[in-house]
């Protein structure tokens, strides 16, 4: 019975000991999770800060690229506004007109360049116009040197930008030694006279000056 009694003692005094040790470990896993719950939190309050400061600073410049942008962009707007109203107003101009006189006001905004081909043979190409009309025209301006006379396409032999202009009409014409070529279209013809008289025109449509 006393070996009985002192080996339940000793049961009890092995299970106090573990449980002893065992409270130790939890306080220990306990303070250990809090550390880390403590420092997972500041950790997080950290980047939160970052996070913050960076993207204030992003949605900052974004602010101020668009002020810095507005005039640049309103710019923009007022210049293609006023192109488009341009084109808008010669499109008008030039339907109003009939194919003959269109030829013929290309002809006469071209009465100084046609001078470089009295002395040569030439060959014209033709878009848009009726080929009998430009015939009968060009036969009268270069006096018996026209050769031969072709239909083309717009922006093959010669590459032009519309503008916004709604006719593609030309005749271009050339010598028969290639030494010179004309250009006489309708984007050619007003794309000089808007680079030439671009603020009469704009005070013309406006009423205002935008070219100063």
């Amino acid at each position: 019975m006393e070996e009985l009694r002192s080996t339940e003692i000793l049961d009890k005094e092995i299970e106090s000991d573990a449980r002893k040790k065992a409270e130790k470990i939890v306080q220990k896993t306990e303070v250990e999770c809090n550390k880390i719950k403590n420092s997972v939190a500041e950790r997080l309050e950290t980047v939160k800060k970052e996070k913050t400061e960076f993207y204030a600073e992003k949605i900052r410049n974004f602010e101020a690229d668009i002020k810095n942008s507005f005039p640049l962009e309103k710019q923009r707007f007022l210049v293609s506004f006023i192109q488009d109203s341009f084109s808008e107003n010669i499109n008008e101009f030039l339907n109003s007109l009939s194919a003959e006189d269109r030829i013929e006001l290309i002809l006469k905004k071209s009465e100084k360049n046609l001078e470089k081909l009295k002395d040569k043979d030439v060959n014209a190409f033709v878009y848009g116009f009726d080929l009998s009309i430009v015939e009968k025209k060009l036969n009268s301006v270069l006096k018996g040197k026209l050769l031969n006379l072709e239909k083309t396409e717009f922006n093959k032999i010669i590459v032009e930008n519309l503008s916004g202009l709604s006719f593609k009409e030309g005749i271009i014409l050339e010598s028969s030694d290639k030494t010179i070529r004309l250009r006489m279209t309708i984007p050619e013809i007003f794309y000089q006279i808007e680079n030439d008289y671009r603020e009469e025109l704009f005070d013309a449509l406006f009423e205002w000056r935008i070219c100063k």
